[in-house]
């Protein structure tokens, strides 16, 4: 602009130098932005950065002035973030072509040229944003790079650095990352241009296995503008960091490379040596020791730009790995000590695929701290080398390595299999020697425990002989464990006291009556098969596990459908929350609404997670599910005329079973007929522990959410929910001390959390190293994929994949396909023809759902929800686990 004159007068021109060998000033990071910041950061560390210079946010305010004066600015303002914000974008970038520097700005980067370049010398000139290179967000390839800049040329260098900030791809990226794209910020680094030989980038960790143990380098000819901007292939050399030796070499295509060219600019050219690696094992080894260093330095992975220029090595960049799977720190073993193994339960098991909350996993560690010490005699949740299984940052992760040690891998693979058979293939598929714990104690059964289990041998002896008693008793322990659980809420308890005292109910009720009567029924159900002959009848055996009585999360779904029965036909979908709210429905589906909330109204989905809301607290979705149903009327999609039906088979496979082991004798017989008894009465209540632990989980949170509110209207909380990210013994204390600051217990308390809700795909099975563990491949006929079957029968249907349970409707014929699902997908599956999930074995909650409806359902199915789109017809076979393409 010839603005430029206008603009002068207020700028503050101050410039940050980073020179090798000097020891640079201190600077703001929201000064002089991420990359410069780390630079700076680095001369500091004496590593062989080359020299430069920032022009800092504060350099270019003239310059946004008068960027925000103008019309583009305005309509940028107003821009329509998915259809306008590209077009709104460019013309602001319009407006910097005329921008110019201004005197005192000239003076200032003249002057700092002069400090730093010799005759001829060429610069690289990079935006360096504050919201750039953090720990959550590396902006990698949004902000402008210019290479082979001479010194005449930096001015316009710099505009083009500047301009970038206002780029869509910026824009975008900020907005999914929760920052202010309104207000863009932008700080100017200028550094010396190195004319390398060969550059690329490292990373700390291996970004495909995730491995903390291995150092990945990628290397081409020139530049290293063709591996940053991924256009060519490079060569890639994977490393051990702890002991050098080069685990892997890769020779890359190389099929382009950058050079300098003497006068100022670059120029792609195909080199003569792309046929030979660009790096020899000295020269890996050399930069694996840099990686190595900048990772301890910034205690915490890192990625690095370098290059080689005679010989001589260079670090350009190094900005934090923001796509990694973080362990806390007691789950990682030091490089070179015996490995551990873990289990993602959290997936596998519940079908969370998102860590839970800080309070939620204080809940889950309180409790399981509380009945450890209570049934093995010692607390086993606080240290992971004594431990089955350890709660933190919102995961709950099995000590695989323990579970070898104490059963054998065999023994503890096929336990596995019956939560996610896609983990037990992984589990199979490894060392057992490599992982095993080799903690001896493990195996020792606790003389605390020892002296309980005559009294829960009494529990299995009345399950055996009695189970209609059993019945009766877990009956009423509910009903007294549900009083209980309100009397403890209404006594006003301290939050760690009503705590602790919900602990240690659940405790009682599940070990007294609830845990031996299910831990029977399964026992039952293992005999029957040994005397039918292992691996006989499976077809059988697969209709004696369906519809079973007792269980509350089938007797939840037919619930709903019942109460939507009552519903008028033509009921307004869009208006029913309010009607509800009104009064204004049938008086029979108010009456079964309010049941159906004093019964189930502390459940939904991801309610293990105490910062969920629950069906009672958000009842538009459940009504949402409840119109759908309501739309339900053929026998075939009614959910109580599947579940009668499945009894009836169950009853069928009974006496199929009866009559083909009729030669086995009379005794046999007798015990067969008497183990089917105990099967059939208690089986269902294999999901009632959870049912009572979400209660108590769901009594906690409204106590969490009154505190909440209480800290918020103090100021002390951003909102009431905010509550969520602290422990229970911090909100304890909190309500004791005025002065602790929440914010920022709670901004600490999130950190592996936030990185973990970065990973787009958390995995099931992962190393104390670091390292994933994917299973082995499989071979699936053409159009087909290939899982395991967990509820048999074969159905047509269009796909539709939901992500949560409210993301769209599933109509009737729908095949419903999921990562996982919980109770609080129940209500769908009624329209469901099939199901397809991600996780889930033979007992996880949909492939339990789909048994009892009837359903067709294949579990382990690698990437189902990215596989087909909604309405593509496949065909479901959960007899023998496929899924084929139907035309």
């Amino acid at each position: 602009m010839d603005k430029a004159s206008s603009l002068a007068s207020g700028v503050d021109t101050k410039i940050h130098f980073f020179i090798k060998g000097n020891s640079p000033a201190k600077v703001e990071l929201t000064s002089v932005g991420g990359k410069a910041h780390s630079l700076i950061r680095m001369i500091d560390m004496n590593l062989p950065v080359p020299s430069g210079f920032v022009l800092p946010v504060e350099f270019f305010s003239d310059w946004f002035d008068a960027i925000k004066k103008t019309d583009a600015w305005a309509a940028f303002l107003d821009a329509d973030v998915n259809s306008k914000l590209r077009s709104s974008c460019d013309a602001l970038k319009k407006e910097t072509i005329n921008f110019s520097f201004s005197k005192s700005q000239k003076e200032a980067v003249e002057a700092a040229l002069a400090k730093l370049s010799h005759k001829g010398e060429l610069f690289a000139v990079r935006s360096s944003s504050p919201e750039e290179d953090l720990d959550g967000s590396s902006f990698a390839g949004g902000y402008e790079t210019i290479l082979g800049v001479t010194k005449s040329g930096i001015e316009d260098a710099v505009k083009k650095a500047f301009a970038s900030c206002l780029d869509q791809r910026v824009a975008v990226y900020k907005k999914q990352h929760g920052f202010d794209f309104r207000n863009p910020k932008i700080a100017v680094v200028v550094q010396t241009q190195i004319a390398s030989d060969v550059a690329g980038v490292g990373f700390s960790l291996n970004p495909i296995s995730n491995s903390y143990d291995e150092a990945v380098i990628n290397s081409n000819w020139g530049l290293g503008e063709t591996v940053v901007a991924g256009i060519a292939t490079p060569d890639t050399f994977i490393v051990d960091k702890n002991n050098l030796d080069i685990i892997q070499k890769q020779l890359g295509a190389k099929e382009t490379s950058i050079k300098l060219l003497p006068d100022g600019g670059t120029e792609e050219y195909v080199d003569s040596a792309q046929i030979y690696l660009s790096l020899t094992d000295e020269q890996v080894k050399e930069l694996t020791k840099l990686i190595v260093q900048v990772e301890k330095s910034y205690d915490r992975p890192m990625d690095i730009e370098w290059a080689f220029s005679g010989g001589e090595m260079f670090l350009l960049q190094a900005r934090p790995i923001t796509t990694y799977v973080p362990l806390a720190k007691e789950l990682v073993t030091a490089p070179g000590e015996q490995k551990k193994l873990y289990l993602d339960v959290t997936i596998c098991v519940q079908g969370l695929f998102k860590p839970i909350s800080v309070l939620g996993t204080s809940f889950l560690r309180g409790a399981s701290s509380l009945i450890t010490s209570k049934v093995f005699g010692k607390d086993m949740s606080k240290n992971v080398d004594e431990s089955f299984a350890y709660m933190t940052d919102g995961r709950i992760y099995m000590n695989v390595s323990n579970v070898f040690e104490f059963a054998g891998q065999e023994k503890a693979v096929k336990f596995i299999n019956n939560m996610d058979p896609n983990a037990a293939k992984i589990l199979a598929s490894v060392s057992g020697e490599e992982y095993r714990s080799h903690n001896k104690d493990i195996k020792h059964i606790p003389l605390h425990l020892l002296l309980q289990l005559p009294a829960i041998g009494l529990h299995v002896l009345e399950a055996r002989l009695l189970p209609e008693h059993a019945h009766r008793h877990v009956v009423q322990e509910v009903k007294e464990y549900k009083r209980d659980v309100r009397h403890l809420a209404a006594e006003n308890l301290p939050f760690d006291e009503l705590a602790a005292a919900l602990f240690d109910r659940v405790r009682q009720s599940v070990f007294s009556h609830i845990l031996p009567a299910f831990a029977t029924s399964r026992i039952a159900l293992e005999r029957m098969k040994a005397i039918a002959g292992e691996g006989k009848y499976e077809a059988e055996f697969k209709d004696i596990e369906r519809a079973v009585p007792h269980n509350p999360t089938i007797e939840m779904g037919l619930s709903l459908y019942h109460m939507a029965q009552l519903l008028p036909e033509d009921v307004d979908s869009a208006k029913i929350v309010q009607l509800l709210e009104a009064q204004q429905l049938p008086k029979p589906f108010l009456a079964a609404w309010d049941e159906f909330i004093e019964l189930y109204g502390h459940r939904g989905p991801t309610e293990l997670d105490i910062a969920a809301p629950r069906f009672r607290d958000e009842p538009a979705t459940l009504l949402a599910q409840v119109v759908t149903l309501r739309k339900t009327t053929s026998a075939e999609d009614n959910p109580q005329e599947r579940f009668d039906r499945g009894q009836v088979s169950r009853q069928q496979a009974f006496e199929n079973l009866c009559e083909q082991l009729h030669g086995k004798g009379w005794l046999a017989m007798k015990s067969f007929s008497s183990l089917y008894r105990v099967y059939e009465t208690l089986a269902g209540y294999r999901e009632m522990p959870k049912y009572l632990m979400i209660f108590a989980i769901d009594t906690l949170r409204q106590r969490a959410l009154k505190h909440g509110l209480e800290l918020f209207e103090a100021g002390r909380l951003d909102k009431p929910e905010q509550v969520f990210d602290l422990k229970i013994e911090q909100i304890r204390d909190a309500l004791k001390n005025k002065n602790i600051d929440l914010r920022k217990l709670a901004a600490e308390n999130k950190v592996i959390i936030n990185q973990l809700n970065a990973v787009a795909s958390l995995p099931i099975v992962i190393d104390s190293r670091g390292k994933i563990i994917n299973p082995p491949p499989v071979e699936a006929k053409e159009g087909e994929v290939v899982g395991t079957a967990v509820s048999s029968g074969i159905a047509s249907g269009p796909i539709k994949v939901l992500h949560t349970p409210d993301e769209k409707p599933l109509e009737r014929g729908d095949i419903l396909v999921a990562r996982a699902t919980d109770p609080g997908w129940t209500p769908l599956f009624v329209n469901a023809s099939a199901v397809i999930l991600e996780v889930g074995g033979m007992l996880q909650h949909g492939a339990l759902v789909a048994r009892e409806y009837g359903l067709p359902c294949v579990t382990g199915v690698t990437n189902a929800t990215t596989l087909w789109e909604d309405g593509t017809m496949v065909e479901v076979d959960g007899t023998n686990g496929t899924i084929r393409l139907i035309s």
